[in-house]
């Protein structure tokens, strides 16, 4: 176990839905959550999407481990969603969030990071963030931030919240 996640995932979906770029769930043709995965970790890029594996849902289309080639696959890839770790090899990963929202503006961004601190949260928010796991807690809080983000919705780690962070606290530069 790695931050909370298990190693050994089962997947659940024909491998070859996941070429297609689509999955199937409860027998409905749904298209993929496009996932760009960048950390400077590999390991911790190999756990992200074992755990990810096991959603027929979402569709790791790429993984980079600097904030540079995070900007240059988002604008290629134009993901849905890119989960981008904070303190990253270059361009830090709230530096690169605030690129990618101007060349990818469809892209939500969570932040998966060791830093659980509110001043840390609230930049990475403030910089185009429309989520923030502590990685700590990626095991059992990710697959639920894809899902309330990729709705619209905002996710901000129990960890975070329990330190003082408020739902009315300042959001996304773009909000």
């Amino acid at each position: 176990m790695l931050y909370g996640i298990e190693l050994d995932v089962k997947v659940r979906y024909n491998s070859n839905s996941r070429r297609s770029g689509s999955s199937l769930f409860l027998g409905l043709e749904m298209s993929a959550i496009r996932i760009l995965v960048v950390d400077d970790h590999e390991v911790i890029r190999r756990v992200i999407c074992s755990l990810l594996s096991s959603d027929p849902t979402l569709d790791v289309v790429c993984q980079t481990a600097d904030g540079e080639q995070a900007v240059l696959k988002a604008k290629e890839l134009q993901p849905d969603l890119v989960l981008l770790d904070i303190s990253l090899p270059g361009i830090s990963g709230i530096e690169a969030a605030k690129r990618i929202r101007k060349i990818s503006p469809n892209s939500h961004i969570i932040f998966l990071s060791q830093h659980d601190s509110l001043q840390v949260v609230e930049s990475a928010m403030r910089m185009g963030g429309h989520g923030y796991v502590a990685k700590i807690d990626a095991g059992s809080e990710l697959l639920r931030a894809i899902s309330t983000v990729s709705a619209g919705g905002q996710f901000i780690s129990q960890r975070i919240v329990s330190q003082g962070w408020r739902t009315n606290q300042p959001g996304r530069a773009d909000t």
